[in-house]
């Protein structure tokens, strides 16, 4: 009985650490995600933190999947990104030579509705390789986003549900 108990206990563990190894798109946690402050009545910062199992490439399309879902909860129908910035760091991951690289990207944004002769207009499923290049050279540039199509084309890309993007929590109760 004491073994079997001991075989259930280290299956659970084991279980639920597989179950939450990879990060998705979800607000910041033990094993990263999304957070945003609110600069000012139409600027915020995004940041988005991935684990090992997340490129850089997806940690980048999440913060503005994040971006764009702000914009919709404030009723924007755009919203631009006025500086961003990536960092990779190199975790040791407890096994000699064997290391984690973990994402992180920065976003700032500015809600609007109305797009300048002088706005970059980007598609957010796109955006990675305009960005990458972006950073490398130090730079930045506004781009300005549709927030509806932003969030289709990051939900479809990573087939996410609307769940998952609205961080809509469950709500069944088990009846017995």
């Amino acid at each position: 009985m004491m073994k079997s108990l001991k075989i259930i206990s280290v299956s659970s563990i084991i279980l639920a650490t597989v179950g939450c190894s990879a990060v998705s798109y979800q607000p910041m946690g033990f094993r990263g995600g999304y957070s945003d402050t609110q600069l000012n009545d139409s600027t915020f910062r995004v940041h988005y933190a991935g684990n090992g199992d997340v490129t850089l490439e997806k940690a980048t399309d999440f913060a503005l999947l994040r971006s764009a879902v702000i914009a919709q909860q404030h009723g924007s129908q755009l919203f631009s990104s006025q500086e961003y910035s990536s960092r990779v760091s190199k975790v040791y991951a407890g096994t000699p030579g064997v290391y984690v690289y973990k994402p992180s990207v920065y976003v700032n944004i500015e809600l609007n509705n109305e797009i300048n002769e002088s706005d970059k207009v980007a598609e957010c499923s796109t955006f990675y390789s305009m960005f990458s290049t972006l950073v490398a050279l130090k730079g930045s540039a506004p781009y300005t986003f549709n927030t509806h199509a932003c969030i289709q084309q990051l939900q479809q890309k990573y087939q996410l549900t609307n769940e998952q993007v609205y961080d809509i929590k469950s709500s069944k109760v088990e009846r017995s």
